[in-house]
């Protein structure tokens, strides 16, 4: 019942109907009555007095008419009903205009540009025309999380339609019923009695989640708590034309390395995928390298009726720093699934730092001999690893701050200034390898370094493990430990000698039990990293805090023991590893075998995350390591319409980064200065944000779900603009009614003055015979 008014607060004002009762009771107060002779000639008989007080009585019930027309006013209290079509579409309305931004709203069935988001643009705006001037209106660009796109709700037609030219192509997917959960809560806060929300879309079922139950029920839940239920219409844009071709989409790209040195091949996978066709297409696959496309490099492939094909690029780079590798398939009907976009960072060399703590007079000796000269035996001129070479004692903040990887080889202890320095080294995207042999101080790394607030040390030493003597075969790695596409190259199936080392000694550890990473890569996943880098690095002591930062231990490579060999965590925007043996030939002939040199390289390249990844999905912020001398306003964000984004720096102790929130539009994002300086060449930051590619999946909704989502008048379908207007102005039209009570109070107060006239002037008189 509340429901019927808008501020149903207001009805508490209907207990002013007491206030002329209690007048009516004190009026009839008895008062002292003196008999005189003349008394008898005054007194009315019984038929006057009770004309009397009826007459009292319907004064009073007048007067309390007037006040409960006026608390019932102020309520504004309004009815629906089709015959007040005319006089609703009058009314002012808040209308939200929300405009489906997936990928498939890019459909051209006829390669003539008339794509279902160009329709729903100009439906939209023809729209407009039909409101009157006072009507609000907001507009919503709907995507993976959709886009509020005026600062407020405006009554102004040409900021609205401003706004409607001006978004962004199609891109992407869309929660299109999150995007309608966010119209009705603008709704909420409106002020008129008419509240529309208006859907153009091509109704993609994917967009929809028509089966989730529980959705559609946490969505009415939120529709029934509006005090007045806006009205939901969905208009259809494709004119059915999604889906009617043949549709060719590529799948996200997979890159051998993120960061890469000079001169070394950068692989790059994919797939192709058909839909919608019948027979055996040939199509074209075009390689692009910092947008510039490289015909000479464009493969052909053949691709079978809804099959699938995968494709592989292999390039060198000739120069250091940022760069964008795309792959884009020549056009068909819908180009937001032709083009995937990486970026890759090309450095010259991969500073890596090692920690020797068994440093000898003689090299030979020392515990780093055999991985230095390893990471020197590159060969050429250029090193694709620059080693360098210190003792515990030395580590110094400068030193982490000039290296990629840290090495902890044999290190016995660790004081209290280098463990918060490695802590602010990992925790900021780098990544730390702990090597261990018989130096290692077990009660040093179990308190310490395992425990407490560290805990960079991943797993617990228990003790030093040596094998049988009698085991003729000795103790080797499981080769099918080697799972990892880094390790699978070393497997003894695939010609690799990995598994005939021999180990002769190892630490047995336990792993604690951590709360597991969500699905996904063993390495740090790039949406945790940048939503870690978002936030403060430590934040007291609490255990919630520690938990974020660190993920769930891995095993990557075992011993025929089961003993684990290999173990890597994520830490902050980083990774910790241990390796439980030792990287020289005191406790292993791994050394001595012809894959020791290409195993330390793809161990070290493995760990070598960027320290903040320029591949994310969508939504997800763009982080980059700056100086901190940078300027912010210098620099902007440059996202895939070549729009420009301000940057925000943010500072810490140990690095500095620059940062941008707003990634709604998948595709290639640029930082670089904001003006060029004369005669210099500036090469911009590339990063890619990726979207989900079952956005190809051009499936409509059926008749049936349509039928399912508009039940108990939920929504509405809607063909073309026509039938919208009908049904909006006419079949579902509301009125307030505040304004006619104004009437039939005006008229109450009439009747009250003129009952209450008469009453004084005409007096009491009995009745004549």
């Amino acid at each position: 019942m509340l429901n019927l008014f808008l501020n149903p607060w207001m009805l508490l004002g209907l207990t002013g109907i007491l206030l002329p009762v209690i007048a009516h009771l004190l009026s009839r107060k008895k008062y002292d009555q003196v008999d005189w002779g003349a008394m008898q000639f005054l007194e009315l008989d019984n038929s006057a007095k009770r004309n009397v007080r009826l007459e009292e009585y319907l004064l009073m019930l007048v007067r309390m008419g007037i006040v409960a027309l006026v608390a019932i006013a102020m309520a504004r209290p309004w009815i629906g009903s089709d015959w007040l079509g005319v006089i609703a579409s009058s009314q002012p309305r808040d209308v939200i205009l929300i405009i489906d931004g997936s990928c498939s709203m890019g459909w051209d069935e006829k390669l003539d540009g008339k794509t279902p988001h160009i329709r729903a643009q100009q439906l939209a705006r023809e729209f407009l025309a039909t409101l009157r001037t006072g009507d609000a209106v907001q507009v919503i660009d709907a995507r993976e999380r959709s886009q509020i796109v005026l600062p407020e709700s405006t009554r102004d037609p040409y900021r609205v339609k401003e706004a409607i030219h001006d978004l962004p192509p199609p891109a992407g997917s869309a929660d299109l019923p999150a995007a309608l959960r966010q119209g009705m809560k603008l709704l909420a806060a409106g002020t008129s009695l008419t509240r529309e929300v208006v859907l153009f879309t091509d109704l993609q079922a994917l967009s929809w989640n028509p089966d989730d139950e529980t959705l559609w029920k946490q969505f009415d839940d939120l529709r029934s708590q509006s005090p007045i239920t806006p009205n939901l219409w969905i208009v259809d844009t494709s004119e059915g034309e999604l889906g009617r071709g043949p549709n060719f989409s590529l799948e996200k790209l997979q890159l051998s390395r993120e960061l890469a040195i000079l001169g070394a091949p950068v692989r790059i996978t994919s797939k192709v995928k058909a839909s919608g066709s019948d027979t055996a297409t040939t199509r074209k696959v075009f390689l692009e390298i910092d947008e510039r496309r490289l015909n000479d490099r464009a493969i052909q492939i053949k691709i079978l009726p809804n099959g699938e094909i995968g494709v592989e690029f292999e390039y060198r780079f000739e120069t250091p720093g940022s760069h964008l590798i795309s792959l884009v398939l020549d056009e068909d009907h819908l180009a937001g699934d032709n083009r995937a976009d990486a970026a890759v960072t090309i450095t010259e060399s991969l500073p890596v730092l090692l920690v020797d703590g068994d440093r000898q007079t003689d090299p030979t000796k020392s515990e780093t001999f055999f991985s230095l000269a390893a990471l020197r035996s590159t060969e050429g001129d250029q090193a694709w690893i620059k080693a360098t070479v210190i003792t515990p004692q030395e580590l110094t903040i400068e030193h982490l701050k000039a290296a990629s990887i840290t090495v902890m080889a044999n290190v016995p202890t660790l004081n209290e200034t280098s463990r918060k320095g490695l802590r602010q080294f990992v925790a900021s995207g780098h990544s730390l390898l702990f090597t261990l042999g018989d130096r290692v101080d077990q009660r040093h790394y179990q308190s310490v370094l395992a425990a407490g607030g560290d805990e960079i040390f991943p797993c617990q030493l228990e003790e030093i493990v040596t094998e049988n003597e009698a085991d003729k075969r000795g103790v080797r790695i499981l080769n099918s430990s080697l799972e990892l596409p880094w390790l699978q190259p070393f497997r003894s199936d695939r010609g690799g000698s990995l598994s005939d080392a021999r180990w002769s000694r190892w630490w047995k550890v336990s792993i604690p039990i951590q709360p597991a990473d969500p699905p996904g890569p063993p390495r740090p996943a790039a949406a945790n990293a940048q939503a870690a880098a978002l936030k403060p690095l430590f934040a007291s002591t609490e255990n919630d805090e520690r938990s974020r930062l660190m993920g769930a231990a891995i095993v990557e490579a075992r011993l025929t023991t089961g003993d684990p060999l290999l173990i890597s965590r994520r830490y902050g925007s980083g990774t910790t590893a241990v390796l439980t043996s030792s990287l020289d030939a005191d406790w292993n002939t791994l050394p001595a075998k012809q894959d020791y040199v290409p195993f330390l390289h793809e161990l070290l390249f493995s760990l070598a995350v960027p320290p903040t990844s320029r591949n994310l999905p969508v939504n997800s912020p763009l982080l980059l390591a700056v100086s901190p001398e940078l300027n912010p306003d210098a620099y902007h964000f440059l996202n895939p319409a070549h729009q420009s984004l301000p940057v925000e720096k943010r500072d810490d102790e140990f690095q500095s980064k620059v940062l941008l929130r707003n990634t709604s539009s998948p595709g290639p994002y640029q930082f670089l200065p904001r003006s060029k300086p004369p005669q210099q060449i500036v090469r911009a930051e590339y990063f890619a944000v990726n979207f989900d590619r079952q956005e190809s999946d051009l499936t409509r909704l059926t008749e049936d779900q349509q039928t399912t989502l508009a039940a108990e008048d939920r929504m509405r379908f809607i063909e073309n603009l026509p039938d919208l207007q009908k049904k909006m102005f006419t079949e579902s039209s509301r009125t307030e009614v505040w304004w006619l009570l104004l009437y039939v109070f005006l008229g109450f107060l009439c009747l009250e003055a003129w009952m209450t006239r008469r009453m004084v002037l005409g007096g009491y008189s009995a009745p004549t015979e």
